[in-house]
C-alpha cells in the first residue's frame, strides 16, 4: 500500500517508491516546467503531462471528470476517505500489479488536497519508454508489428488475475520498441473475483472502442482475421 505523508491538514502526499523522496512540487507541472523537464502534453483521463527529469521519466496526470457532470464539476470529488481517494486505490491497484508481474507503469506517487468536503488529485507513474498507443498504431497504418494473438493472451493474463479494467480500449494498450504489450490507465479499476461475466464485457468494450474508432477515421481498420487472432490469443 502507498505511504502516507501529512503536507498540511488538507493535503496528503502518497508514495509508491520513498526511495525517490517526492515532494508536493512534483505534481505541479510549473515545478517540472522550471527545470526544464517538461517533454510535453497528452490526453487522457484527466489532463497529462510528460516529464524528463534528473529524477527518471514520469507521467503526471490530473485526476478529470467526465460526461455531463464535467460541464460544471471539472476536477472535484466528493471526499470520503483515504482509502477511497482515486490515487490511493490506482496507486494499490498499481502496486498490486507490478508484485504480479503484469506488464504496467510502474507507480511513483499520488497526491490529493480536500477542501469543503470534495478533493482534487494527480498521479504520478513512470513513463513506458518507446511506446505508442494501438490507437496510433493501427491509424498510421503500422499493423504489420501488432500481434493480435498476443494482445489476446495479456489480457488474459489481467483477467486470470482478477483485473478490471473499467475502461478498456485501444488508447489503453501500448505496445514499445521490443513489441512488449501494456496496458494503462486504471484509474476506477479493481481486482475482482473470476466470474466469467465481468471479463467478457471487458473484451466487449474493447471491441466497441475498435469499431468506433473504425468509424470515425478511414484509415484506421481491424479486419475480422485480427479481431480473431486477439480472441484465439484470450481463449488460448
Amino acid at each position: 500500500m502507498p505511504q502516507t505523508i501529512n503536507i498540511s491538514p488538507s493535503t496528503v502526499l502518497l508514495t509508491s517508491d520513498p526511495a525517490l523522496q517526492i515532494s508536493e512540487s512534483w505534481f505541479d507541472p510549473t515545478f517540472w516546467q522550471s527545470k526544464n523537464a517538461l517533454a510535453g502534453t497528452g490526453n487522457g483521463r484527466g489532463e497529462v503531462w510528460f516529464i524528463n527529469s534528473e529524477f527518471g521519466r514520469f507521467v503526471l496526470r490530473r485526476y478529470r471528470r467526465g460526461g455531463l457532470i464535467a460541464k460544471f464539476n471539472k476536477s472535484r470529488f466528493l471526499f470520503t476517505g483515504k482509502s477511497n481517494s482515486r490515487p490511493w486505490l490506482e496507486l494499490s491497484l498499481l502496486e498490486k500489479m507490478n508484485a504480479l508481474n503484469l506488464p504496467v507503469p510502474r507507480p511513483i506517487g499520488g497526491l490529493y488536497s480536500v477542501s469543503t468536503g470534495f478533493y482534487q488529485a494527480q498521479l504520478l507513474t513512470e513513463t513506458i519508454d518507446d511506446a505508442k498507443d494501438l490507437f496510433d498504431i493501427i491509424k498510421s497504418d503500422q499493423q504489420e508489428h501488432v500481434n493480435w494473438q498476443a494482445i489476446g493472451s495479456v489480457i488474459k493474463r489481467f483477467h486470470e488475475n482478477g483485473i478490471y479494467h473499467s475502461d478498456l480500449n485501444c488508447h489503453n494498450i501500448m505496445i514499445d520498441k521490443q513489441n512488449k504489450i501494456w496496458v494503462i490507465d486504471f484509474d476506477k479499476c479493481e481486482q475482482r473475483t473470476q466470474q466469467d461475466e465481468w471479463m467478457q464485457s471487458n473484451i466487449d468494450r474493447l471491441k466497441r472502442s475498435l469499431d468506433k474508432e473504425s468509424n470515425k477515421h478511414s484509415n484506421f481498420r481491424v479486419s475480422e482475421k485480427q479481431w480473431l487472432a486477439f480472441l484465439e490469443g484470450y481463449h488460448g
